[in-house]
């Protein structure tokens, strides 16, 4: 199973482009205008090599991890309805 993280967002119409990490089989950044926009991994056991994508691209470290957080949260299904207190 891979997981994509879209670390910001990026205006239409801008040099979108995809390249394999070096060094990094199963590791593809989006760039968009010139800069990181995301990242696929191949595989889930990839995100242990998270902190040093991050550090290898200059990635803002809270952001990127806050996404992921935040797709696990949507995974697990813990976000309320209407804000009430049940799950879904």
């Amino acid at each position: 199973m891979a997981i994509y993280l879209s670390i910001s967002p990026v205006q239409p119409f801008a040099d979108m482009g995809t390249e394999d990490v070096e060094g990094e089989p199963g590791v593809m950044v989006v760039t968009g205008d010139g800069k990181v926009v995301g990242i696929h991994l191949a595989d889930n056991k990839l995100i242990l090599r998270l902190p040093q994508l991050i550090e290898r691209f200059g990635l803002d470290e809270e952001r990127v991890w806050a996404k992921l957080r935040g797709d696990d949260d949507v995974t697990l299904g813990r976000r309320s309805l209407h804000g009430g207190r049940n799950p879904r």
